[in-house]
């Protein structure tokens, strides 16, 4: 490194004290775009999330919309911006997402090469549809066609670096801005990769007005997201402009002190973008039919316990039809009416179950979901183990998910996954209970072999498909007397008094022998950032896995200096995995590891400079009933 780099880099740290002891400790940058109305669906839609300091989503445990800054929300629902696109992408191929993204970068000899580097990661993590505006600057303004995020590699071939080195700064971003600002759409971001210097050139011109130019890209309703690097010189006015221009126009900034960050910083603010939440939510109906405006706040609720609140605009909503009044009028009477009864049945059919079986069912969902078994199998599972109070998922306490028992329920993925176990559990109540034909078989034959309950279990294990068996052994009492009716023409024996009492034995010996067998749990890291090829797979095996950078580790990481040889250790125990330091740090979702700390499907870790998505997946049973005692007593969780 030579001495000027040295001196450079001193510099840089001095303006990064200095920014630091102004603002205190770092704010997360909130995003949010206007209340939009949603044709397909008659709802109200925004776009919301947050970037801590470091680049990174805020992981979002919950996001309420506040009407005129009430304490009660509106009913919204929410769904990760990648998500949605990819589905929307799936049903129209002409289909463009509601974003468009500014590029502004400068590109002349001697820049970084993780400027092109990052500028790739980060546009691999959006939805590869998105609009992109690109303009390079150094010596003159040099705008471009508008690329689409897949074909950000075209930029390699068509944009070599510029000669005569002039940085034109804040002609750039004017030009860029003028194109994103025209945009129709309603998130338009501008990402701004650049060493923060403006006409700092030989001749002694001094940078711009960048307060000036900051109120233009808020006054656009443009989403800035600067990520800088140290300057051969002018290390202290590059600094300046940055913080003038954030100042001015909000967003997030990132000074960074080593240009080697570039693409992580840059990939890892690519992975925010994707991560905002496209939340819908419906108004009342008298909004609707008086018309209405109002000031929409979105509340993000982190799985840390941070509560933070954005301004989303006002929405101004159009008054309807005196006769669609009066529908709607009928229509709440009807719903309020429903709501009763469905009230009254719900706590009808609490007041019937013991609160320790609801203990049970969230405990094992809770297993289930964190050891990343799919909502399909974990519906599986807990039908076969919790016949009869398995369904009291769906109408539970919403206060159980802030159990501290559960840590990952309070977490975005789990909170969806756990959703989604529910939607089954509503589609399977939905759905008529039916027995399949080699169970039916099966069991008519035992009935008139007069066989024992376990012998005909294993028969119907041996002969019957996994699903098949599951079902059968899940069904509550009605469920399982309509099931066995409704093939009793085929086989007449089921529709004696005894078949009930064989079944039901059946049905304990099923969950007995499910329970008994080992759960399987295996798991790996997939490198999502730092040195190597990104979603590469790492397996985790046996015990205890070491991971460092000593070819005798069972992980080995090369190509990190801030690896030692033997970094970090994964074990398994009880069916579950547990990271350890050894020689390193390791962090888990940004949090530094102190002793061991359990790893749940999806946290992410950094090791060294690398970050790792964490995935495991079960294979077997996790949870079991027990063998003796009345139907419906509180099952045990299987933990190894």
């Amino acid at each position: 490194m030579t001495a000027r780099w040295l001196a450079a880099a001193a510099t840089l740290a001095l303006a990064t004290l200095l920014m630091g002891a102004e603002d205190g400790i770092a704010a997360p940058t909130l995003i949010t775009t206007r209340p939009a109305f949603d044709p397909q669906g008659g709802d109200y839609s925004v776009f919301a999330g947050g970037i801590d300091d470091n680049g990174r989503s805020l992981k979002v445990s919950s996001i309420e919309i506040l009407p005129d800054g009430d304490l009660a929300p509106l009913a919204a629902s929410s769904q990760s911006f990648s998500d949605w696109a990819a589905v929307a992408s799936e049903h129209s191929a002409t289909w463009r997402p509601p974003l468009v993204a500014g590029l502004v970068y400068l590109w002349v000899k001697g820049v970084p090469r993780g400027v092109l580097d990052g500028i790739h990661a980060f546009f691999q993590r959006v939805p590869s549809r998105t609009t992109v505006l690109p303009t390079v600057y150094g010596r003159m303004r040099q705008g471009r066609a508008s690329l689409l995020a897949a074909d950000i590699s075209r930029l390699d071939e068509e944009v070599p670096p510029l000669e005569n080195y002039r940085p034109n700064l804040i002609d750039a971003v004017r030009l860029d801005l003028a194109d994103l600002a025209a945009q129709p759409v309603p998130l338009k971001l501008l990402l701004l990769v650049t060493d923060g210097r403006d006409f700092a050139d030989p001749k002694g011109q001094g940078p711009g007005d960048f307060t000036a130019l900051g109120r233009e890209i808020r006054k656009a309703g443009v989403t800035l997201l600067i990520v800088g690097y140290p300057p051969d010189e002018d290390v202290l006015q590059g600094a300046a402009n940055l913080r003038e221009l954030h100042h001015a126009a909000g967003g997030f900034l990132r000074v960074l002190e080593q240009a080697d960050d570039l693409e992580n910083t840059l990939e890892s603010l690519g992975q925010s973008v994707s991560d905002l939440l496209r939340v819908q939510f419906a108004v009342p109906w008298s909004w609707r039919a008086f018309g209405a405006s109002h000031r929409i706040s979105v509340r993000l609720n982190t799985g840390t316990g941070l509560r933070l609140t954005a301004d989303a605009g006002s929405l101004e909503v159009k008054a309807e039809s005196l006769v669609r009044p009066a529908i709607a009028v009928a229509t709440v009477v009807v719903l309020l009416l429903v709501m009763g009864i469905v009230w009254g049945r719900s706590r009808r059919r609490r007041a019937t179950t013991p609160s320790g079986d609801l203990d049970a069912v969230v405990s094992a969902a809770h297993v289930l979901i964190r050891r990343g078994t799919s909502p399909a199998r974990a519906v599986q599972e807990l039908t076969r183990t919790f016949a009869e109070s398995a369904s009291n998922l769906v109408d539970m306490d919403p206060e159980v998910l802030n159990d501290p028992r559960f840590p990952y329920f309070r977490t975005r993925l789990g909170r969806q996954r756990l959703q989604e176990i529910r939607d089954l559990l509503i589609d399977k109540s939905r759905t008529a209970p039916r027995v399949a034909p080699v169970i039916a078989q099966v069991l008519a034959g035992a009935i008139s072999d007069r066989s024992a309950p376990e012998l005909a279990a294993e028969t119907m294990s041996a002969r019957a498909a996994v699903d098949d068996c599951t079902a059968f052994a899940g069904m509550s009492l009605e469920q399982l007397a309509e099931a066995l009716n409704s093939v009793s023409r085929e086989h007449p024996v089921l529709a004696t008094p005894r078949a009930r009492g064989v079944a039901v034995a059946v049905q304990d010996a099923l969950r007995a022998r499910g329970g008994g067998r080992r759960a399987i749990v295996v798991g790996w890291l997939v490198r999502s950032a730092g040195s190597g090829r990104r979603g590469e797979t790492l397996r985790i095996v046996g015990d205890q896995t070491v991971v460092g950078s000593a070819s005798s580790c069972q992980i080995q990481i090369a190509g990190d200096a801030d690896v030692v040889a033997e970094h970090a250790e994964i074990r398994t125990e009880g069916g579950e995995f547990l990271v350890v330091p050894r020689g390193g740090g390791v962090s888990v979702e940004g949090v530094a590891v102190k002793g061991s700390q359990i790893l749940s499907d999806g946290d992410t870790l950094q090791i060294g400079r690398g970050l790792f998505v964490f995935k495991c997946a079960a294979i077997g049973s996790l949870v079991h009933a027990p063998s003796t005692g009345p139907r419906g007593a509180a099952s045990l969780l299987r933990t190894s």
